[in-house]
């Protein structure tokens, strides 16, 4: 058969502006048969768009390949292959700039679609992958790109079985046009039957082999997250061992509770409170004293009304993972506040004050208008960009790679999510 299945995630739905942040292939032999599977999530050098409808996160796409990185061998994995998608115009043509990005050729031509192809079956009007699939009993566990490129594959299998293959498809070959820099121009339907198709498409030949690429696929993104949720716990592992204890470890837990405002630690930031330690004269057990008063000044606050909610114990395994500690160090953390212990932090001083400029960037739970609207309401002045006077950007995911992200972290600009935003409007009484 000769053919490979795509499927891509995008930030959004222009592909001049938006990038893909997923790619699934599936290649089938001549007999409908998987011969194999390509997915990687792909680091777009941006904000990653709606995490809503994809289920990717900033964070998920950290370690993961940018297109650049894996435009050669997918290219090979494609090359003398008849390229099938559900919708496979919105595919291809945010392949076709991903390619003209990395400057590689775009001959994707034929093509064949399985949207076009669902009205020989089930009749006129458009059909999405969700409805065809459930209409024939195919598994589907949508917005994965590799999930919906088995379920296009599946789905392709099926209808093909029938007497389809002999007859045209009405249109649902399609031959696109490109620019030299991967812009869209254009297509033609082709109304050639199933095996003229795929003999178009193999004309050219198989390319060069090529190396496997860098790939990170979602569950191996999950376990790089996890890893980094407890790289602070291993710097402190790797401090030296000191018999003095520091005069006041006030500065480290100053700088911890901005670390951790956002429930997440960077690298970056982990590095910064290793180094702050050292500087402070502290060894692995001053730090992970100061760890464990930390959590128990978090315990202090969740049983203020002597109740701890699902919520707040939530929030407190999470802080304790992220310190290199464990469930059970909660649990003794509630029980030294219950019997009395009652402990607070050195705070920081206010996240903004009146005058800040502030920048937002990424898809909020909240509309822009109402977050600009919301920041002016308590005084701050909401800025389009962000420069050497911007005092603080807040992103829809604090680990976001968006441009103004990047540029806020090179100024050293103060970053955010939007959580701590609003959290920060109800202790300032301007929500």
């Amino acid at each position: 058969m000769s053919v490979a299945v795509l499927d891509l995630e995008t930030t959004g739905l222009r592909p001049g502006v938006d990038r893909v942040v997923e790619v699934g292939v599936v290649l089938l032999d001549d007999r409908g048969e998987v011969e194999g599977e390509f997915c990687t999530l792909v680091n777009p050098g941006r904000d990653v768009g709606p995490t809503s409808v994809h289920g990717i996160s900033a964070r998920d796409v950290a370690d993961a390949p940018a297109f650049a990185d894996i435009a050669g061998y997918l290219s090979h994995l494609l090359a003398g292959r008849l390229v099938v998608a559900h919708n496979a115009l919105f595919d291809l043509r945010f392949l076709g700039r991903e390619f003209g990005r990395a400057g590689l050729p775009i001959g994707l031509s034929p093509s064949l679609c399985t949207m076009r192809l669902a009205p020989l079956f089930f009749g006129a009007g458009t059909r999405s992958l969700q409805a065809l699939c459930d209409y024939m009993s195919i598994p589907l566990e949508a917005h994965a790109a590799l999930n919906d490129a088995r379920a296009t594959a599946e789905l392709l299998v099926r209808m093909l079985a029938s007497d389809l293959g002999a007859e045209p498809l009405v249109g649902a070959g399609l031959t696109v046009r490109f620019a030299a820099d991967g812009g869209y121009e254009g297509f033609e339907p082709l109304d050639a039957v199933w095996a003229d198709l795929v003999a178009r498409a193999v004309e050219p030949g198989p390319c060069t082999p090529c190396d496997p690429c860098p790939s990170v696929p979602r569950d191996a993104a999950t376990a790089l997250s996890r890893r980094r949720d407890g790289y602070l716990g291993g710097l402190v592992a790797a401090l030296p061992a000191l018999d003095g204890a520091p005069p006041s470890m006030a500065p480290y837990l100053t700088v911890l509770d901005e670390a951790l405002e956002d429930r997440l630690v960077s690298i970056t930031e982990a590095d910064q409170l290793f180094s702050l330690a050292a500087e402070l004269g502290c060894g692995p057990d001053h730090v992970r004293a100061a760890h464990r008063l930390y959590l128990e000044a978090l315990a202090t606050t969740a049983l203020a009304d002597d109740v701890v909610t699902d919520a707040e114990l939530t929030d407190l395994r999470r802080v304790a993972e992220l310190l290199g500690m464990e469930s059970r160090d909660v649990d003794v953390a509630l029980t030294m506040v219950r019997s009395g212990a009652k402990v607070s932090l050195p705070r920081r001083p206010g996240l903004f004050a009146p005058g800040d400029k502030i920048v937002f960037t990424g898809e909020m739970s909240r509309s822009r208008d109402d977050l600009e609207q919301a920041a002016r309401d308590a005084g701050l002045q909401p800025m389009s960009s962000v420069s050497g006077k911007t005092s603080l950007l807040v992103c829809a995911d604090p680990d976001s790679q968006s441009g103004k992200a990047r540029k806020a972290r090179s100024l050293g600009v103060r970053v955010i999510g939007e959580a701590v935003f609003w959290e920060s409007l109800s202790l300032t009484g301007t929500r």
